[in-house]
């Protein structure tokens, strides 16, 4: 499936601004089952961009903006390919086998064993864990499914309930939150078994209008976890849709938690005291290449 991206975002402040400085991580992966064809960043006014990698393989573009400006506006386009997710069964390999392997330690795997910033190893998280713990006969691959099944069975979505600051213990204090929660919780749980597991920022295409159960009104990023399986490597499951990733899903970056793949962020000079920010996300599925720079135009054209 090929899909198209649209992410802008805009900046208003209640004084000249100087000296704007912000990192995107916004370019979509090329990896297994996907491939970036064509990717473009602007800015209004210009600005100064410098692209690099991080430690996590994720694109980083640093966007400066050094004149006056009282508004600011980032847009970032994409054309992906992606392919759909195998549908096999992964090899079965029981706990106490997969425990005992000594690549399941390997220095690679650290990070995603350990506890991260917004994955603390708090006590109230070690509880949920422990009713929700594997048993040493239970296949790895089926206790991945079973841990992201239950924690959306045991809370519900509720846009608003949380932000990007919030912790696992007022997660599981409160019984709701969003996708970023449930995949910071599947990734503790998940890690306290000693599954290396790892968070996943992206956006999620809607399905075809003829497809939806319910009406898409409004988009937005999207997370999810992705899993080490013995003899599977490294695969993707959303919590908040009970199940495993699809084509649909378009993966931008990876990291520890959320604090390694935050889309934007940044810090500017301004006698000011108020800064709004609005951002804008359009997903389409698309056939060809040149759709791309014709919806772009449109865009612009709505916008002058």
């Amino acid at each position: 499936m090929r899909f198209k991206t649209i992410h802008t975002t805009r900046f208003s402040y209640d004084l000249p601004a100087y000296e704007s400085h912000n990192q995107l991580r916004l370019k979509p992966l090329s990896c297994e089952r996907q491939r970036l064809l064509q990717f473009r960043l602007s800015s209004d006014p210009p600005a100064s961009v410098l692209e690099y990698e991080d430690g996590f393989g994720n694109t980083v573009h640093s966007v400066s903006v050094y004149p006056a400006h009282q508004e600011l506006s980032i847009v970032v386009e994409s054309l992906v390919d992606r392919l759909p997710e195998p549908q096999s069964q992964f090899p079965r390999v029981r706990f106490s086998e997969y425990l005992t392997d000594d690549d399941s330690r390997s220095r690679e795997q650290y990070d995603f064993l350990h506890a991260s910033r917004y994955v603390p190893f708090s006590e109230r998280l070690r509880k949920f864990f422990w009713a929700t713990r594997p048993d040493q006969r239970e296949d790895v691959a089926q206790y991945v499914r079973r841990t992201v099944g239950y924690i959306r069975d045991q809370f519900h979505y509720e846009k608003g309930a949380t932000s990007v600051h919030s912790n696992l213990d007022e997660i599981l204090s409160a019984g709701c939150g969003v996708c970023q929660d449930f995949a910071h919780l599947a990734i503790g749980v998940l890690r306290l078994a000693g599954v290396p597991a790892r968070y996943v920022s992206g956006y999620l295409a809607p399905e075809p209008v003829q497809n939806r159960k319910e009406p898409v009104n409004e988009m937005a990023s999207h997370a999810w976890v992705e899993a080490l399986l013995p003899n599977a490597g490294w695969v993707g499951f959303d919590p908040t849709h009970r199940g495993r990733v699809t084509e649909r899903h378009i993966r931008v970056a990876m990291g520890r938690d959320y604090a390694d793949v935050p889309p934007l962020r940044g810090v500017y000079r301004s006698a000011g005291k108020r800064q709004s920010m609005t951002v804008e996300l359009r997903i389409d599925e698309t056939e060809n290449e040149t759709e791309l720079n014709a919806q772009v135009q449109q865009q612009n054209q709505q916008q002058q």
